[in-house]
């Protein structure tokens, strides 16, 4: 079958599209027919050898991917050939065919395409495990959203107003860009490319700061975004970027000076018990159209590295997905 394997720590040009062995599934997985693998920033990470997660060279990439049960494994008894589903991937998304574990498939809800349907899975409960179990926001809070037209932030802006924050503020790079989270609930956006962004949020809360930030930018937004922090508000640390920065002084005297708090958040961290609970409330809220997915760009396989590049330099909106 053919493949995207990462053959070494160069960048991008180590993608290769290659003919590799199809994978068969273990006892208690299933083979998906990929119908569409999503990408994630962490899988750009990995080209260069920054995500803490690297598996030996040359590797199939891809951490998601959504399409039909082919095959099952012994044991499986929940799901049935002809399924459609989308899975966490134990042998690489970007590919014709992937393995998963069948208690990790979710069952596409009715009315939701493939590529809609690879961003559930990682980003989509990303975005509402970090809102119920890490940043934990009350109706009197503000909220800052950095990238949030990215595929994890679209889910954010939506996921925070439907817990009910009292102001979403968006950080969104392009004027599209800004219309979009601002449709899809945020109470304002603002362009964080722009000098002196700051001052619209400090002007949006009275001079008060930011009770969360959802932090996932790093360098100069990121520590731009610390600062307008309120007294006793949180950061929440995610993302692939933030696993190679670390407070500066200056910071660390901040949070004590101010009484704030620095949260960290790794999906991949996560129990099944942690997540469990949180899978049928937010395939609830997709249901009810209360959550919209953003998943309208999409890249044949043998173009996976134009696709990084795309996601790389901010040209693209939502989720991202290849399609063999």
């Amino acid at each position: 079958m053919k493949a995207i394997e990462l053959t070494a720590l160069d960048g991008f040009d180590s993608l290769r599209l290659s003919e590799v062995d199809k994978p068969s599934p273990a006892p208690g997985e299933v083979l998906i027919k990929v119908r569409a693998a999503g990408i994630n920033y962490a899988e750009l990470e990995q080209t260069t050898g920054r995500y803490p997660l690297q598996r030996p060279l040359p590797a199939v990439l891809g951490f998601e991917a959504a399409g039909e049960v082919v095959e099952l494994g012994s044991g499986v008894e929940d799901l049935t050939i002809g399924d459609t589903i989308a899975a966490p991937v134990l042998s690489g998304g970007y590919a014709e065919f992937a393995t998963a574990r069948a208690d990790s498939a979710l069952r596409i809800p009715e009315g939701i395409d493939f590529a809609q349907a690879t961003s559930i899975v990682v980003q989509g409960l990303s975005a509402w495990a970090l809102l119920k179990l890490a940043a934990k926001p009350t109706p009197s809070d503000t909220v800052l959203i950095q990238a949030a037209a990215g595929g994890v932030g679209l889910y954010l802006v939506q996921l925070a107003k439907a817990l009910g924050v009292g102001q979403v503020i968006a950080l969104a790079s392009t004027a599209e860009k800004r219309d979009l989270v601002t449709e899809l609930g945020a109470d304002v956006a603002i362009d964080y490319t722009q000098q002196g962004w700051g001052k619209k949020v400090l002007e949006r809360t009275d001079g008060r700061g930011v009770d969360v930030v959802m932090e996932m930018a790093s360098g100069e937004t990121g520590k731009a975004s610390f600062a307008l922090l309120a007294p006793f508000g949180r950061v929440v640390m995610f993302g692939a970027k933030n696993a190679h920065d670390s407070l500066q002084p200056e910071q660390v005297r901040q949070l004590i000076h101010n009484n704030q708090t620095v949260v960290g958040f790794n999906f991949p961290s996560l129990r099944p018990d942690d997540l469990r609970p949180l899978v049928p409330e937010l395939l609830n809220l997709i249901s009810q159209g209360r959550v919209r997915i953003i998943a309208d760009t999409s890249y044949p396989l043998a173009e996976a590295k134009e696709a990084f590049h795309a996601i790389a330099s901010r040209q693209t909106i939502g989720k991202v997905v290849l399609v063999p």
